[in-house]
């Protein structure tokens, strides 16, 4: 099978696909629900269907960092195109950010930054949220 040009996938998939959220409220603006889309942005750089060389940052059932990349020489199997390198959830969350932005340098630099602040977001989701106990003052504090 040949290769297929990522503009003509692009044009192909730019106003229909199933990852397509289109809104009506907030002047028209289109997400895109692709796991390969780092900023969830329907556009022709943050796509990870149009583009050869796409990278995604995920949270898997363990709670550890997953982070996938897309081959560009893999056509025609597309299951086996993308490689997906885990991250331990015991590592310290420094390590995690080191190892992501290491990943994508020289793969797509312009992503770098996009694939650093996913990870750190999942990082801080996975974290339990402070509650501050009241205190009670006055009668209240005293029965």
């Amino acid at each position: 099978m040949s290769s297929i040009s990522n503009d003509l996938v692009w044009e192909l998939t730019r106003s229909n696909s199933s990852y397509l959220v289109k809104r009506k409220s907030g002047s028209g603006v289109q997400f895109s629900r692709e796991p390969l889309n780092l900023t969830n942005k329907h556009s022709y750089v943050q796509s990870g269907l149009a583009n050869s060389k796409a990278v995604g940052v995920a949270l898997s059932e363990s709670g550890s960092i997953v982070l996938s990349t897309k081959k560009a020489s893999t056509f025609a199997t597309p299951a086996k195109s993308v490689i997906s390198t885990t991250f331990k959830s015991y590592k310290t969350n420094r390590k995690i950010y080191a190892a992501v932005a290491g990943a994508t340098k020289g793969y797509r630099d312009d992503l770098r930054p996009a694939a650093v602040s996913r990870a750190s977001a999942l990082l801080a989701s996975k974290k339990p949220k402070k509650t501050q106990v009241k205190k009670l003052r006055g009668k209240k504090a005293s029965a």
